[in-house]
């Protein structure tokens, strides 16, 4: 306990391996009484937090991405995951540019990987920036509504999606709450709360600073009513998974069971490997990841199946199909066919989803193909992104490459709209002509 300071005012601090952290008494007394091995979670906060990548598999197979940035040991219960080391920085790597992979701490990649999901026709991600478990949802699922109610972290989602190529996933800006009108519309909802981030304590100080008593209550309400909203979203026989990034049992065992207990659902078993990786406090559907027993931090996650009925679904809205002969002019010279698109306040989309979702605040309806400025068609980097493979793709050398990042143009001799490509994977758009290519990677992108 020698690296542990008390101060009556600041509680216990500790030496950490990368900054110093205060922990309030309040916490450590509450941890104390729910913590197995209280001494090695003491301790954990002296090692620097765990990093992970996923694998965006979209865009590369696993071998190849490890063939160029080395072997890495395997995350035992997330597909397409593997550990980082804490030095390591991708933030700025073409390889993160271009979405071939996207860093995520090790635990929160477990809700989504701990159950066998089955065949998922339309989930919901009700609180999902900044995108992580999305990114993890849209590739086992076949349609995905990703929403997050403050407009600037929906902003950052999507240009998550946007950056892995996704395509099944419209992102929506509303309050929990106002998504209630949908009806019960979702095979599954996946509820990553809002919380006091107590499980971030090792990687967040700001977390640390605005942690106290009352505002892990007022957490907790908040959770619960986002729950009972997701409950109204979803379909009988759907799955309810409920997660946090806290420690505290009124955020988390408290409020799964008030909520099991005023509804009709049922708790759903995750896999074996995650059950090795955890542990319950009070009943063994309800999972724990604790510092000092995974590579991880903190996260408390379960699932509940609602019971089986009828339910009460609003009649789905015909999509607007569009028709324009400029973008599908585009579309055939790009990718080599038309396709069925939409437009929406002069953005031409490819939609992710086969119905229309009757609500005011849509950030993106699915894949943007571009937009018209008087006769001319721009086509949008998220198209690229998306659908670069299917183009003329330019792979550019390694002094190329950094080019294009900082917005340079490249020499060339194709003439046309093509893509850039990083391990054959898309990174993002260029127009052909007069033996350049014109740099058309978004400008708050590059570096």
């Amino acid at each position: 306990m020698s690296a542990y300071l008390y101060d009556k005012k600041k509680g216990f601090s500790c030496n950490m391996v990368h900054s110093d952290i205060n922990l309030p008494i309040e916490y450590l007394e509450e941890m104390r009484s729910i913590v197995p091995d209280y001494d090695g979670f003491l301790h954990s906060y002296e090692l620097p937090p765990s990093k992970a990548f996923k694998v965006n598999e979209r865009k590369i197979e696993d071998t190849k991405l490890l063939d160029h940035i080395g072997t890495r040991q395997k995350v035992p219960f997330a597909e397409h995951c593997y550990y980082l080391n804490y030095d390591e920085k991708w933030g700025n790597h073409a390889f993160h540019h271009a979405g071939l992979m996207y860093i995520q701490e090790p635990s929160a990649m477990a809700p989504i990987n701990a159950y066998d999901l089955g065949d998922i026709q339309l989930a919901l991600d009700m609180c999902a920036a900044p995108g992580g478990k999305t990114i993890q949802l849209a590739s086992k699922v076949k349609y995905l509504v990703s929403n997050e109610i403050n407009p600037s972290r929906a902003a950052v989602l999507k240009g998550n999606v946007e950056r892995m190529g996704i395509k099944n996933t419209v992102i929506t800006n509303h309050s929990p709450q106002e998504l209630e009108k949908l009806g019960e519309l979702f095979d599954l909802v996946l509820v990553d709360a809002p919380c006091s981030g107590e499980g971030m304590f090792r990687k967040d100080e700001t977390a640390v600073k605005e942690w106290s008593v009352e505002h892990s209550i007022g957490c907790a309400n908040r959770q619960y009513a986002i729950l009972e909203s997701a409950h109204k979203v979803l379909k009988r026989g759907g799955l309810l998974i409920y997660s946090t990034c806290t420690f505290s049992p009124r955020e988390n065992e408290e409020i799964v069971k008030k909520f099991i207990d005023e509804h009709d659902y049922e708790f759903v078993m995750p896999s074996k490997t995650i059950l090795s990786q955890t542990v319950c406090l009070s009943d063994e559907h309800m999972r724990r990841f604790y510092p000092h027993i995974a590579m991880g931090e903190g996260q408390f996650f379960a699932a509940m199946r609602k019971n089986c009925g009828n339910s009460e679904m609003l009649p789905k809205k015909q999509l607007k199909i569009a028709r324009n002969k400029l973008v599908s002019e585009f579309l055939i010279s790009a990718i080599g066919y038309d396709d069925v698109f939409c437009e929406h306040n002069g953005m031409f989309f490819l939609s992710a989803l086969p119905f229309e979702l009757p609500l005011d605040r849509i950030v993106s309806g699915g894949v943007r193909i571009g937009r018209l400025e008087g006769k001319i068609f721009k086509p949008d980097h998220c198209f690229f992104s998306a659908y670069g493979n299917k183009m003329f793709c330019y792979e550019p050398n390694s002094e190329e490459l950094l080019k294009y990042l900082h917005g340079e143009e490249l020499k060339g001799t194709y003439k046309g709209y093509g893509a850039i490509t990083v391990l054959g994977a898309p990174l993002g758009g260029f127009k052909g002509c007069d033996g350049r290519y014109k740099n058309l990677y978004p400008k708050g992108l590059r570096i």
